[in-house]
């Protein structure tokens, strides 16, 4: 049992880098950055022993009457820095904005011209917030922000409003007024893993808390801190802003004291990450290759159009390891190796980017699906663990998509939901899962369920052609043996995910009885991939552990292998 620190049991942590990769010289090597967030006041970032700290935070109040100003902050070489407008209102010139002040993205639609130097910023608006790192750095602009530093830049950080400093072109600093309160904010430093043998939890949160690995040439680029946010990796094959472009492959390990621990590949697959608390193991089986499981996705998409599986080739895109068409974006493989498998919600939401889904046949899948589940004359019965909510598909007179009211059996309240047109908006209410706006509790309920439905190939299994009331739809889709069907319209990549072999096979039928690539086929595949709502006594779905891990736990982490050489 560990000893307490702030009088809990800390949680233990132990990595291991399995990737076959560290201490060889112009190769890549596996990084890990981690934060436990629980709202600003308690971002704590993860540090070369293994413990969380409290990342440097400053606010500083910045005047409109006065120029250059030191902030206090000193930007040392890679760090990253992040200047965020907190509060107060200034003014650069009380004769413009109808006499108003403004905030630190300065007067509104007027831009200094280019011609006027003494001001910090020309060509940008004036009254802006504007900074610089050390007396001689070139201006950059904050405005609102949150604002990253530029890299490379080493010395004091100067902040100052876009005004005319010397009074060249006329009162200059002399008629401004007010100031802005901004709070800068230190990076997430990346540090090797095998740097690290064991990360200490001994925070009580169940905020947002990560370790990110990434495997990279070169020490990653400390993660930006926007007010006790970190900007994260975008998972899509493009650099979609607010995200950042990661520098490799990378994966996420979620964690909370005394909360659930779990991996995610929700959003891609990105490194067979595994873990191991109290003799179970989730995750990735640590044996495996990374780049075999890469050819293996190839196998099993093209397993899938040999037998008949009905769109199955719009899946094969999803191995992310060259530019999508229309798109000159070419992926950073490390070490010659894919970025990604791809979640399909991510790469439709490139493809809408690029402007070019109207050639892709994921936009399509689900249409015949869909219209078979929202017919007329259908009926559904949904359990929510007690609370049923049953009722008929009606299709109006004329019209082409049908819909489903629901109605509790015990308090008569009501929810209807739509069949979405086809193509495009079709794909992403399934691939994507998301409400528009908040949803009543018991209304998301019915949509998980429904989705969860549809993903696993098992919607129609639960749909009946007379009226039914005590939850047989869901007595159909949590039946396990089900899911995932041969040929069947699923959501294909959590099929791979769940059940795909090293060789490409799913590991239920397999001949050879070859093991799937997650341990116990749990993972997660989509976002609603959970434990079915009601009635349920089938295996483990998420890669989480069934219990919380209370303090005085051990978790061991894996990295596993870059490579495996392929058998003599």
């Amino acid at each position: 049992m560990a000893g307490t620190e702030n009088g809990i049991s800390p949680i233990s942590i132990n990595l291991t880098d399995d990737t076959g990769l560290d201490g060889k010289i112009g190769t890549p090597r596996a990084w890990v950055c981690g934060w436990i967030n629980e709202g600003s006041s308690e971002f704590q970032s993860l540090q070369q022993d293994g413990s969380f700290t409290t990342t440097p935070s400053t606010s500083v109040s910045v005047q409109a009457n006065v120029g250059w100003q030191d902030s206090g902050v000193q930007v040392a070489a890679g760090q990253t820095v992040t200047v965020t407008y907190v509060s107060g209102d200034w003014t650069a010139d009380p004769k413009t904005n109808d006499g108003n002040a403004y905030d630190a993205n300065g007067c509104p639609g007027l831009i200094v011209p280019g011609s006027q130097t003494a001001f910090p910023m020309p060509g940008v608006t004036m009254g802006a917030l504007v900074g610089k790192v050390g007396e001689s750095g070139t201006a950059f602009l904050i405005g609102d922000g949150p604002q990253v530093m530029p890299s490379g830049d080493v010395g004091t950080l100067y902040l100052c409003i876009n005004d005319d400093l010397t009074g060249a072109y006329g009162a200059g600093l002399a008629d401004n007024s007010g100031s802005v309160t901004v709070q800068i904010d230190q990076g997430v430093n990346f540090y090797l893993v095998s740097s690290i043998d064991t990360v200490t939890l001994s925070t009580q949160t169940n905020g947002s808390n990560r370790l990110v690995f990434v495997v990279a040439t070169a020490q990653p680029a400390p993660l930006p801190v926007f007010v006790g946010n970190v900007m994260q990796y975008t998972a899509y094959p493009y650099a979609n802003p607010p995200g950042i472009a990661a520098p490799g492959p990378f994966d996420i390990f979620e964690f909370g004291y005394d909360a659930q621990f779990d991996v995610s590949a929700v959003n891609g697959f990105g490194l067979n990450l595994s873990f191991t608390y109290d003799g179970i193991s989730y995750g990735a089986d640590p044996s495996f290759g990374r780049k075999q499981i890469g050819a293996a996705f190839s196998t099993f998409i093209a397993n899938e159009v040999t037998a008949g599986t009905p769109g199955a080739s719009a899946f094969a895109e999803l191995l992310y390891d060259a530019a999508i068409s229309g798109s000159t974006s070419q992926p950073l493989l490390v070490g010659q190796q894919f970025f990604a498998i791809c979640d399909p919600n991510d790469m439709l939401q490139a493809r809408m980017i690029q402007g070019n889904t109207g050639t892709d046949t994921l936009t399509t899948y689900w249409d015949q699906t869909l219209a078979a589940f929202f017919a007329d004359g259908n009926y559904l019965s949904i359990d929510l663990g007690g609370r049923i909510y049953s009722g008929e598909c009606t299709v109006p007179s004329g019209g082409q998509l049908g819909t489903y009211s629901l109605t509790s059996t015990e308090t008569d309240l009501t929810y209807s939901f739509s069949q979405p047109v086809p193509g495009l908006a079709s794909a992403l209410y399934v691939f994507q899962q998301a409400f528009a706006g908040t949803p009543a509790p018991d209304e998301g309920l019915l949509q998980d369920t429904i989705w969860e439905a549809l993903c696993r190939g098992v919607a129609q299994n639960g749909v009946f052609s007379k009226a039914v009331s005590k939850g047989e739809s869901t007595a159909q889709w949590n039946d396990a043996s089900a899911w995932y069907g041969a040929k069947s319209t699923c959501h294909l990549y959590a099929k791979f995910l769940h059940y795909g072999t090293l060789v490409g096979t799913d590991s239920r039928t397999d001949p050879n009885n070859n093991a799937p690539i997650m341990i116990g086929n749990a993972v997660y595949g989509f976002s609603m991939d959970e434990n079915p709502i009601g009635s349920y006594t089938g295996p483990n779905v998420p890669s989480k552990t069934l219990t919380n891990v209370p303090g005085g736990a051990t978790v061991s982490l894996v990295i596993g292998p870059w490579d495996v050489p392929p058998p003599a």
